[in-house]
């Protein structure tokens, strides 16, 4: 629960002890945990004995480090997740603009979803990763690239498949879509 803000940082009750005993239940040094986040070991022992309230993002790092739902991390641990797409930011570039609903770790540790919506032409360049991904088409015609094949997708449409090969996007028209990701163990 968030109580108050100072200086833009959340006041979490109870935040540094819980953050000090999950990361102790992993194994994981103080040292350990700061080179995994980014940032110092001052930092993360000054979070740890509450002299310093985390920012939401690094607090989103910490969690996703500790295999943890963030929301362990700010209350009680809820069985329901409300991401609100208002507060969610866009990220714009060339003829493509993602919106990322959930990141790595905000929902479950092995999944992200985004909203994505593209102009004509390739939207997507050619990319692997270490996953899969589920598209569902909510509008306009697409080809996905995969391998040396292609495959014609729509509004209404949905596209599954183990993201380790090779694979492309190009719009035929202007398009959106939700992307599910889901990182292999």
């Amino acid at each position: 629960m968030i109580d108050e803000f100072k200086s833009g940082r959340p006041e979490l009750p109870d935040t540094g002890n819980k953050i000090r005993e999950i990361r102790k239940k992993t194994g994981l040094t103080m040292k350990q945990l700061a080179e995994a986040v980014g940032v110092s070991l001052l930092t993360i022992q000054r979070i740890e004995t509450g002299k310093l309230s985390p920012s939401v993002v690094l607090l989103s790092e910490i969690a996703y480090r500790l295999r943890y739902p963030l929301t362990a991390f700010i209350g009680a641990e809820q069985h329901v997740v409300v991401l609100k797409g208002k507060e969610k930011e866009t990220i714009e570039g060339g003829r493509l603009s993602l919106k990322v609903m959930a990141h790595r770790g905000e929902v479950k540790d092995d999944m992200s979803i985004t909203i994505g919506r593209g102009d004509a032409g390739e939207i997507i360049e050619r990319h692997k990763n270490g996953g899969y991904e589920l598209t569902y088409i909510i509008k306009g015609k697409n080809i996905l690239r995969y391998g040396d094949k292609e495959y014609f997708v729509e509004a209404g449409d949905v596209i599954c498949h183990d993201g380790q090969d090779w694979h492309s996007v190009a719009a035929l028209e202007p398009t959106e879509f939700l992307n599910i990701y889901f990182a292999k163990k």
